[in-house]
């Protein structure tokens, strides 16, 4: 068991998503940044699909009840293990009574940290991810007792993850034409492409809202299906980017969509950080 003391801002169990649902309206969730989501399980040889906590703005303080491994990946967060900081993308042995403390996030806002044998909750519809109203809560929000696997890793000795050069102050978003893409002129096209779009404070798991909007009148659509990384344009000009817990379906035009690499990125990502869209391919 690990115990959460103290539960940070916003502390959440995913493991890599709730699949084959989206035909009754259940999101996909899992880690909102999936490459430092799988690094933190890599390093301690857990399966790709191993739960872990997502942490988020500021992190948790927690107490390990029995010997285990841990490693964190992501966003700085100034981390602790009983007073001493401890280092990202490193297994650390930590034993019966060890407290970690994490404090607020830097260069980047998500950090993960991964278990040896990982966070043993509840599956629901095939997967841990907590998403209110499929699981009981969204996120942890109290002091609570957290099962965790057995650990049987074993560090080798002298070798280490050097850790990947991931710039999250890049400002570049990748991102190919979505459905609707051709209805927009070519003004509009020009403006999305040049200028620099800034996240409003309408951002979180579910979807991140831009505070530019493009000057336009475009038409509702049929409702249609929408995945991670789709950018909707609203009929008053709004932009928005569904992520990870957003809903499967919508009825605005999507005139982008993110690739991987930009939605991992964007996930790193908060309130008036600067955004730039490149196309990488054209219709």
């Amino acid at each position: 068991m690990i115990e959460i003391i103290r539960r940070g801002i916003y502390t959440s169990i995913q493991d890599a998503g709730r699949f084959n649902y989206q035909n009754i309206g259940v999101p996909i969730s899992g880690p909102m940044d999936q490459q430092a989501f799988g690094i933190a399980n890599q390093i301690l040889n857990n399966a790709y699909n191993t739960a872990v906590l997502e942490c988020s703005f500021m992190g948790p303080k927690i107490k390990f009840h029995k010997n285990t491994y841990i490693s964190i990946a992501g966003a700085e967060m100034n981390t602790e293990l009983n007073g001493e900081k401890i280092k990202s993308y490193t297994p650390y042995k930590v034993n019966e009574g060890d407290i970690l403390s994490m404090g607020t996030s830097q260069y980047g806002c998500r950090t993960y940290l991964s278990i040896s044998g990982g966070i043993k909750t509840e599956k629901v519809l095939g997967s841990r991810s907590q998403f209110k109203g499929i699981t009981s809560e969204g996120n942890i929000t109290k002091k609570v007792l957290i099962p965790i696997g057995k650990s049987d890793f074993i560090p080798k000795v002298g070798v280490s993850l050097k850790p990947i050069n991931i710039d999250y102050e890049n400002e570049i978003l990748e991102v190919y034409p979505g459905p609707e893409f051709k209805i927009l002129d070519n003004t509009q096209k020009k403006i999305l492409l040049e200028n620099i779009h800034h996240i409003s404070s309408l951002n979180n798991r579910m979807a991140f809202r831009l505070e530019e909007k493009l000057i336009c009148k475009l038409p509702e659509i049929w409702t249609s299906p929408v995945i991670p990384g789709t950018i909707q344009c609203t009929p008053d000009g709004s932009l928005i980017i569904i992520m990870r817990d957003g809903q499967v379906t919508g009825g605005y035009p999507r005139i982008f969509q993110l690739n991987k690499r930009s939605i991992n990125l964007l996930s790193q990502k908060t309130t008036q950080s600067p955004i730039r869209f490149k196309l990488l391919s054209k219709v």
